[in-house]
């Protein structure tokens, strides 16, 4: 029998659930086992956090013509072919609504994410990602100057005894200390005073307690741009 105790499993488990790849009978399950266990909801709703503020990050795209002919083909296709009329109690009727009401919806997060999300205040977000393409850190900034780095996988064997430490990486000067990173988890930073505007981040493998010359002395791991959520 399948047991949910493993740290690992339950953290993968909230991950696919948040992300949408988690579909059918498995989602049904995962949320009977969220209805009893707080600290598993508390996992999803902390993915959640993360992967939606890295939606908000993404540019507004403009759909082009052919998804909505799609979508009316779709409400046309749904349609019987001889309609009993247009009463309000009939089924026809309410499943159009429900397929015009999800065109809206599409076109409201795909085309101006921005208007449902004026109320929260700005951050800034990056992805830091390793020569090829894997994303392994995420980095947030809120308003008040503090930075979340929330890893997407461990990072134990990677980091091999050795410190992470995170930089800003400014195109025209020298890195800039950010501090260190757990290699599995989420670290909670205070960005420094003269860091400067953030632009690019970076990770470093470097000595037990961090670089002793106040610039990387290790290989860069992972890298990643700042975007504006």
């Amino acid at each position: 029998m399948k047991t949910y105790d493993d740290p690992q499993l339950r953290a993968r488990l909230a991950a696919d659930y948040a992300s949408g790849a988690m579909r059918g009978g498995a989602r049904r399950r995962f949320e009977g086992l969220m209805a009893a266990d707080a600290s598993l909801r508390r996992q999803v709703r902390s993915w959640e956090d993360e992967l939606y503020a890295l939606i908000w990050a993404m540019p507004a795209v403009k759909p082009p013509e052919r998804v909505w002919r799609a979508i009316r083909a779709q409400v046309r296709q749904r349609a019987p072919a001889r309609a009993k009329g247009w009463a309000w109690d009939g089924a026809y009727f309410w499943r159009l609504c429900s397929a015009t009401l999800a065109a809206v919806l599409i076109a409201l997060v795909v085309v101006q994410p921005t208007w449902l999300n004026r109320a929260q205040p700005p951050q800034q977000v990056a992805v830091l990602q390793g020569g090829q393409g894997q994303a392994y850190l995420v980095i947030r900034k809120d308003a008040s100057g503090t930075l979340y780095a929330t890893t997407l996988e461990n990072l134990t064997r990677m980091a091999d005894g050795h410190a992470l430490q995170l930089w800003s990486m400014p195109a025209d000067g020298k890195p800039v200390s950010l501090g260190l990173v757990a290699a599995n988890g989420v670290t909670r930073l205070t960005l420094p005073e003269g860091a400067g505007t953030l632009a690019k981040l970076g990770i470093s493998l470097e000595p037990p307690g961090g670089s002793p010359t106040g610039l990387p002395t290790g290989p860069v791991l992972m890298t990643g741009d700042v975007l504006l959520s």
